[in-house]
C-alpha cells in the first residue's frame, strides 16, 4: 500500500450451538451424584474447555522445529465464511530473519513467491508500506550495508530490530521507540524496519477510527521472544483486529502493522507444504475488487533456517 500521508488504510470450523455448549446445573449435580468427586471435575473441565469461543482455539501445526502455522477465526458467529487470522510463529533461535530491498537488489519488485524463491527462504512478509517511488520504505529501513530510508517517521513507534552487533543480544526483537532510544538501538543492531505500533506496551488498542478496515499484514513478538507473521486476507476494522490480537492466546508483548490491502501477503514454503494468504480488498478506489494473487514487493522480510 503505497502511503499517503494518512493512516495505513480459508478454513473455518463449524460451531455447535450454544444451547449445547453447557450443561444445566441439575444435569451436572445428578451427574456427580454417581461418579467420584474427581471424576467430575476432570467433566467439568472438558465442559469448559469445549465452551471457549472458537477464536480462542486455533491449533499449532508444526511444519519443523521451531516453526509452526494456526488459523484463528476473528468472530465467534456469523457467516460461514468469517474473517480468519493466519498466524506463522518462528523461533528466532533456529531461524534467521532477513530484510531484502528490491533497490538493493536489481531495482526490481518480486512477489513473496519470487523472493522465497531466489533467496531460498522459508517464509516471507511485507517489511513495510512504502512510498510512491515504489521502493522507499515509508519509515526508517536499512540493513547490513544498505540504506533504504535514512528518515524517521513520526508517529510510528514499532521497530523490529535484527542483526545484533553484539553478543549476548536477542536475534530479533520488536521495540517499542517510545520506551528506548532510536540511538540506543541502533548502537545494538545492525537491520531496523520501522512500523506503526497496534498496542502499548501497556496493551493499550492505539488504533480507534472504525473505517480503518481492510486485509492486513502484521509482524508480532510473543513473551518467548518468538517472532509471529500474521495476516487477516478479509476486510476488517483495525480496531477490532487488535483487540482480538489482545484477546487470543497468542502472549504477544508486542507487534507491528506491515501492510494492507492486496499487497498484504505471507507466503511460506517447506518442502511439500506451502501456505499463500494475499490481501483481498483495500482502501483506495481502485482496489474495491477482490484480489486473489500475490503483488510485487519492494521491501520484504524473509526467513531463512539456521545450520
Amino acid at each position: 500500500m503505497m502511503f499517503d500521508g494518512s493512516l495505513p488504510p480459508n478454513l473455518h470450523e463449524k460451531l455447535r450451538p450454544a444451547s449445547t455448549r453447557t450443561l444445566k446445573f441439575e444435569q451436572a449435580v445428578r451427574i456427580g451424584s454417581k461418579f467420584p468427586p474427581w471424576a467430575f471435575a476432570c467433566a467439568l473441565l472438558l465442559v469448559l474447555a469445549w465452551a471457549l469461543p472458537s477464536w480462542a482455539s486455533g491449533l499449532w501445526q508444526s511444519w519443523r522445529p521451531g516453526l509452526e502455522v494456526a488459523r484463528f477465526a476473528l468472530e465467534d458467529s456469523g457467516p460461514a465464511l468469517r474473517p480468519e487470522l493466519v498466524v506463522m510463529r518462528i523461533d528466532p533461535e533456529r531461524f534467521a530473519f532477513r530484510l531484502l530491498c528490491a533497490a538493493e537488489h536489481g531495482g526490481k519488485a518480486r512477489t513473496a513467491r519470487e523472493w522465497s524463491r531466489e533467496f531460498r527462504l522459508v517464509a516471507v512478509i511485507n517489511a513495510s508500506m512504502y512510498q510512491k517511488d515504489g521502493l522507499t520504505s515509508v519509515g526508517l529501513m536499512l540493513t547490513k550495508g544498505y540504506l533504504n530510508n535514512p528518515r524517521r517517521a513520526k508517529g510510528h513507534n514499532a521497530l523490529l530490530a535484527l542483526d545484533p552487533l553484539a553478543s549476548g543480544l536477542a536475534p530479533a526483537r520488536l521495540f517499542d521507540l517510545t520506551r528506548t532510544p532510536l540511538a540506543e538501538i541502533r548502537a545494538r543492531y545492525a537491520t531496523l524496519i520501522q512500523n506503526y505500533r497496534l498496542f502499548t506496551p501497556a496493551r493499550k488498542n492505539l488504533w480507534k477510527r472504525d473505517d480503518q478496515k481492510w486485509s492486513s499484514a502484521m509482524v508480532g513478538q510473543d513473551g518467548e521472544g518468538r517472532i509471529l507473521l500474521m495476516i487477516c486476507r478479509e476486510v476488517y476494522p483495525m480496531p477490532k483486529m487488535v483487540a482480538r490480537l489482545l484477546e487470543l492466546p497468542l502472549g504477544l508483548r508486542a507487534a507491528m502493522y506491515v501492510e494492507g490491502g492486496p499487497e498484504a501477503t505471507l507466503y511460506a514454503r517447506d518442502g511439500e507444504r506451502e501456505l499463500d494468504v494475499v490481501g483481498s480488498f483495500g482502501s483506495k478506489p481502485e482496489q474495491t475488487q477482490a484480489n486473489t494473487k500475490q503483488w510485487a514487493l519492494p521491501n520484504v522480510i524473509g526467513v531463512l533456517p539456521l545450520p
